[in-house]
């Protein structure tokens, strides 16, 4: 055989072999592909039991409540200088002290008219007579009722003045009185009235908390969000408790949520007890409590036990000691974490969580009662 023939033989052998091999390997992956698949032993489900025992659910938050009154001048200054007393704010009676200027004390003394100008012998008008009341109310003058500046009253006021440590001149200038509607009260200085303050006269500067007191409660976003917007607030305040709702609510810029509150009834939560509030001050902050879960106690199961129907009714497996399982019916008293305190079970028996079908309260299931 010649040289070129051998070549020609070469080819032809080796392609009958990658033919060979091709048909082979299609064989083989024909059968893998078209052979039927193995069957998978299905796992079956594990019934997991627990027993029915008697808890308590519930979940009360705290927080802090702030209680305002709108504060209502009294009285404005007149004098101009330094401030070389300041009271506390608090209960004040006729004549008394709440600030000083320069020495010269500022005293508050019962009446509906203003004081505006110098009171002196022989000066007359309701302004004297507001005056001498105080001053009989003080003891330094006996007799009753008059508008005219005396001489008996300038003997007073120069009594007044000296136990003052002022000097006993018998002239009370413009701007030591203030007039206050009715006293004893309780008044609140501004907080520009402190010991070294200087004013410059026109300053309101006293002032009675009056008003009907307003409840609101500020909380974060995420605070806010756990307190349901139906929900009953308890605020305890010395030995009184108020229950509120929230009738609105804002935000502030900062991107807090303010909660107005009421009582039930719609009106103010502290009711007819407002007068139990400090009067001396603007703002008051109180305790409050919020149950976001009711408390309620009773036959207790994994909330996983308990099946809801489309219609809306709520069962659970109950399996006796042969294993037997039978669906009853239960109302749900409350839940927490996990745990349903329900209505219809006995401590000691068992119930089945999560075996043959049973679904979580709130997920619908395909088995049908009487199964």
């Amino acid at each position: 055989m010649t040289s070129q023939g051998m070549k020609r033989w070469a080819r032809w052998l080796t392609g009958i072999l990658v033919v060979a091999v091709v048909a082979g390997g299609a064989f083989w992956a024909g059968r893998l592909t078209l052979r039927a698949p193995t069957p998978i032993a299905a796992e079956g489900k594990e019934s997991l039991l627990t027993d029915v025992t008697t808890q308590k659910v519930g979940k009360t938050l705290r927080f802090n409540v702030t209680v305002t009154r709108e504060r209502t001048p009294v009285a404005i200054n007149a004098l101009a200088g330094v401030v070389t007393q300041a009271s506390e704010s608090g209960v004040f009676d006729n004549g008394g002290v709440v600030y000083a200027v320069g020495g010269t004390p500022v005293r508050v003394v019962a009446g509906p008219d203003p004081y505006y100008r110098d009171l002196a012998r022989d000066v007359s008008g309701t302004d004297v007579a507001q005056l001498r009341e105080t001053l009989r109310h003080l003891g330094y003058l006996s007799t009753q009722g008059g508008k005219k500046f005396d001489q008996s009253t300038e003997k007073a006021v120069k009594a007044w003045q000296k136990d003052l440590g002022q000097e006993p001149t018998g002239v009370i200038g413009a701007g030591e009185l203030v007039a206050v509607p009715s006293l004893p009260a309780i008044l609140t200085l501004d907080e520009k009235v402190w010991k070294g303050a200087v004013l410059a006269g026109g300053e309101e500067l006293l002032f009675v908390n009056a008003g009907t007191p307003t409840f609101v409660m500020e909380l974060g976003s995420n605070e806010a969000s756990q307190v349901p917007s139906d929900a009953e607030i308890e605020i305890v305040f010395g030995q009184s408790t108020w229950t509120a709702v929230i009738t609105g609510q804002r935000q502030t810029p900062e991107g807090s949520i303010q909660l107005e509150l009421a009582a039930l009834d719609g009106g103010v939560v502290c009711g007819d007890q407002c007068d139990q509030l400090p009067a001396d001050q603007q703002a008051t902050y109180l305790l409050f409590t919020v149950s976001v879960v009711p408390p309620v106690s009773g036959p207790a199961i994994p909330v996983a036990a308990v099946v809801t129907r489309p219609d809306g009714t709520t069962v659970v497996t109950v399996v006796d000691d042969q294993g037997v399982r039978t669906e009853r019916a239960v109302a749900v008293l409350g839940s927490q974490e996990g745990v349903a305190v329900v209505d219809g079970l006995v401590e000691g028996e068992r119930v089945q969580v999560f075996g043959a079908g049973a679904q979580p309260a709130g997920q619908p299931s395909a088995t049908k009662s009487g199964r």
